[in-house]
């Protein structure tokens, strides 16, 4: 039988345990939706996005918002940007804006970014989405090896003239009299 200060203590230790994993997870907070998005960010479309990247002080260690700076840019979800990132601004609609809130090892992690960001910070990230490029099939193909492409085109055709095999009907010889028909 277990006594009830062990029971508390496991208690304690579970209920610590889950408070500490969802303060690990990515936070997503929409702060302003358009009420039309007839396109949202999906991995591979080259985004554009202003923001304002925070630590949890409240310091401002990064802007493009600053004079003289520009929108980023760069591609969804190819590992380009801190995880945290590529994971947040994905299904986002052009006009969006977001408040991330990255926990440290989907951010710069244990060596952090010196000197603006320390070592395990979690960041907070104010984001707008300004514009989508979507990503192309064309640019999906041009990514294969000219080999790898024929083998496609080739297997594609393999399985084309089985199904087609399998599937059409067999034509016999019509028979008239003695021979076959035509002659």
């Amino acid at each position: 039988r277990r006594s009830p200060v062990l029971t508390m203590r496991l208690l304690f230790f579970f209920v610590v345990g889950v408070v500490a994993k969802k303060s690990e997870e990515l936070k997503i907070d929409v702060l302003e939706k358009p009420d039309v998005c007839s396109e949202r960010t999906a991995f591979g479309d080259t985004i554009s996005v202003h923001y304002t990247g925070k630590l949890t002080n409240g310091r401002e260690f990064d802007s493009s918002r600053r004079e003289g700076r520009s929108p980023f840019a760069f591609p969804l979800g190819q590992g380009k940007v801190i995880k945290g990132w590529d994971q947040g601004l994905l299904d986002m609609c052009v006009g969006e804006k977001r408040r991330l809130t990255i926990p440290s090892h989907l951010g710069y992690g244990a060596q952090g970014h010196p000197p603006a960001i320390p070592p395990h910070s979690t960041l907070v990230f104010e984001t707008e989405l300004l514009s989508v490029e979507k990503k192309s099939v064309l640019d999906s193909v041009t990514n294969y090896s000219p080999t790898t492409l024929i083998f496609c085109i080739l297997f594609g055709m393999l399985i084309y003239v089985a199904y087609v095999s399998l599937t059409e009907p067999k034509r016999s010889r019509i028979v008239i009299g003695e021979g076959a028909w035509p002659r």
